[in-house]
């Protein structure tokens, strides 16, 4: 976190007890809400709920304590939400690994993962509908929309090695991008910003989630598993075609169809070979700062602020995975 992070602090230790808070339930929920919380504390950057309160005090920097209150329930709403989505995602990933630890599905069974997932979900929405808000309600149900059809694209598309930038672009708003951009225009609607307020906010969260997304498929072929938390190399084993593989048979030339054998056989020494040869890696972080910069230009619409100079950086961060 940097310095003109540290005016958040206070209100990122509510949503951490709010988080906790809110996975507590009669004796009927104990158990479900003991494997929810396993999730929920295993960690992560909690960068949504950031985005969520950085953006809310553009607009209202000294909240009363109801405003506080209500800045809290939205950031710890997008994050269950966000928990919720990651715990169903393992399941279909069949992933055995999650931010250093064993997921759900990993140690008590995909069917108990799912509920989990949907119970998740539940506590979600009962934040959002506590904020009363029928313009963050459409936002939340087109996020989460996008959400299921990005991954079925994925799922269409999968081992597809004809999938181009378009393609690719399309799917990572969808299942990373939608879910930033409410997080950030869902505090300009909860504070009732005027429509190029809400836009620039939703433009900026889009273009984050772009670098975001394109800086962990790089980390994908270029990091260790105690880095990502996760076994390296799953994109080419799970048979996803991201931007790194792309750029790589962009430039492959008369070696495509090599390549091509590489990422079918799951090769990953020879795909990262080829990577390598063409500077894939590079380009798509070039690609990934390029969002980031456009990020941090949407947000021209907004007066200069210390909340705003943090979300800029923030996307500069995001992009270079540089928390």
């Amino acid at each position: 976190m940097n310095n003109k992070e540290d005016l958040i602090a206070p209100l990122m230790r509510r949503v951490e007890e709010k988080l906790a808070a809110t996975l507590k339930g009669t004796q009927e929920e104990q158990a479900v809400n003991a494997m929810c919380s396993q999730v929920v504390k295993s960690g992560g950057k909690r960068l949504r709920p950031r985005l969520a309160l950085l953006s809310w005090l553009c607009f209202d920097p000294d909240p009363s304590e109801q405003a506080m209150e209500r800045a809290v329930t939205f950031a710890s709403a997008v994050e269950l939400l966000h928990t919720a989505t990651l715990i169903h995602d393992d399941v279909i990933d069949r992933a055995d690994m999650r931010r250093g630890s064993p997921t759900l599905n990993s140690t008590d069974g995909n069917h108990a993962a799912v509920l989990a997932g949907d119970y998740m979900f539940t506590r979600a929405f009962i934040g959002f509908n506590e904020l009363n808000s029928r313009l963050l309600y459409s936002e939340i149900v087109a996020a989460v929309t996008a959400l299921v059809s990005g991954e079925l694209d994925q799922l269409r598309e999968q081992g597809d090695l004809g999938i181009g930038r378009k393609s690719y672009y399309r799917t990572i708003y969808c299942k990373t991008g939608a879910l930033f951009s409410v997080s950030c225009c869902g505090a300009a609607l909860l504070n009732g910003a005027g429509e190029a307020a809400v836009k620039a906010l939703r433009d900026y969260g889009t273009l984050l989630g772009e670098g975001f997304q394109i800086a962990d498929d790089i980390l994908d072929y270029s990091a260790s598993s105690p880095v990502t938390g996760k076994d390296s190399g799953e994109d080419l084993a799970d048979g996803r075609v991201t931007l790194p593989l792309i750029i790589a048979l962009e430039e492959a030339g008369a070696e495509r169809v090599r390549l091509e054998e590489a990422a079918r056989g799951n090769d990953l020494a020879a795909v990262k070979a080829f990577m390598e040869k063409c500077g894939a890696l590079e380009k798509a972080q070039q690609c990934a700062d390029e969002s980031a910069r456009a990020a941090a230009g949407a947000l021209s619409a907004l007066p200069d602020s210390t909340p705003r100079q943090a979300l800029e950086a923030l996307a500069a961060a995001a992009a270079r995975r540089s928390f």
